[in-house]
């Protein structure tokens, strides 16, 4: 017979598979068209069932992260690199590139071992008179880099469907968007949280469906005390959907990367490179125990209160966000809602009833003083 625990259905007959079992079907809730139904065979053995909705981990394959320079550029992912205009994102991400293009090897030793493809899209630089002088310098074989050329293909996005097609057609390894500011709509669609999302969440299909690394160039903020993660332009959603972030410093002509974000793998160690008149571009050997300042470390230093200040001001810089919006944006940095709520008071930030939800919003400009945060 067929038995529903708790439930009388009038007319229901038994059901048999093609080997002849008769199931009991229990269920614990209330019966309806989406009730999901726990079935077990005579002798009390759940039986394997299908769903249409739910897909079980004992049905996927585990795959390794693929890196192009491991840890600092996974594949099939977002990597960020930012830092302050002129201190050499571009020149050090065109010194990479040349080694992916011909297969050369990276500079703590890393070998590419054959060449490989590349999108390399600037819009602060001419093609002719910059950007391909540049790459010859640095040894590149430029049949292995290419660009959308933006006087043909004018008007260029971030998501840009145009960027998606030359992925497919071109297959590259790494795409390059040199500086990502450049390529949206408006300032402010970085700023939104819903349109930033949007867009990362493009790019980050786009990276492992076809496979390559995707770098986005980004200068900082002039936001003054915010370090590290907190200076990129734009909604923290940016900073949330890379998963490696590498953030370029300078004094005189000495410039430091220092890797501030690794979902992946440990955060690596400082990338160290020279820029100067005579001997133009040269790596210099990493030393851990250079006494250089670098945010990358300032920022992990922090208190949960000084890091729930800045990660509020971040999300709240472009305006009124509802209030589980916050908490879920915030809720990987591990802050619980005591120190939240604290710092909310603290910082000043209002609560504000709309249409049925709660936004927080920060304080108007004649409350300015209300900001600081003393440390």
């Amino acid at each position: 017979m067929v038995v529903i625990s708790g439930y009388r259905i009038g007319n229901l007959r038994p059901k048999c598979d093609l080997t002849g079992h008769i199931y009991c079907i229990d269920v614990t809730c209330r019966v309806t068209p989406s009730t999901i139904l726990q079935i077990y065979n005579l002798d009390g053995e759940k039986m394997e069932q299908k769903s249409s909705i739910l897909t079980l981990y004992s049905k996927i394959k585990s795959e390794e992260i693929k890196w192009i320079w491991y840890p600092y550029i996974p594949v099939g992912k977002i990597t960020l690199l930012q830092g302050d205009p002129g201190d050499g994102k571009s020149s050090f991400m065109m010194q990479v590139i040349s080694e992916i293009s011909k297969g050369g090897t990276l500079p703590d030793g890393t070998e590419i071992g054959y060449p490989r493809r590349v999108i390399y899209q600037c819009s602060e630089d001419g093609a002719k008179q910059t950007i391909k002088p540049r790459l010859e310098a640095c040894g590149a074989d430029c049949n292995n880099i290419a660009f959308l050329d933006e006087e043909i293909h004018s008007g260029l996005t971030l998501d840009d469907e145009r960027i998606k097609k030359a992925i497919i057609e071109f297959r590259p390894w790494m795409v390059v968007i040199d500086p990502l500011q450049s390529y949206i709509e408006s300032n402010s669609d970085l700023m939104m949280a819903a349109k930033a999302r949007r867009l990362m969440k493009s790019l980050g299909l786009w990276a492992s469906t076809y496979d390559c690394a995707i770098v986005l160039l980004g200068h900082l903020n002039k936001s003054e005390g915010s370090k590290g993660l907190y200076r990129g332009l734009g909604s923290i959603d940016v900073v949330a959907a890379a998963r490696s972030i590498l953030q370029i410093e300078r004094q005189n002509d000495i410039r430091c990367i220092s890797q501030i974000k690794n979902n992946l793998a440990p955060r690596g160690k400082s990338i160290r490179f020279r820029i100067d008149k005579d001997e133009g571009f040269k790596w210099l050997e990493s030393d851990d125990n250079e006494e250089m300042e670098s945010e990358g470390d300032a920022i992990h230093s922090v208190n949960k209160h000084e890091l729930a200040a800045y990660l509020l001001k971040a999300i709240l810089a472009s305006g009124d966000v509802a209030a589980t919006e916050v908490k879920e944006l915030i809720k990987p940095y591990e802050i619980g809602d005591k120190t939240l709520h604290e710092v909310k008071t603290t910082i000043g930030i209002k609560s504000v009833r709309r249409k049925g939800r709660w936004f927080w919003c920060m304080p108007k400009p004649e409350d300015k003083e209300i900001l600081r945060w003393d440390q």
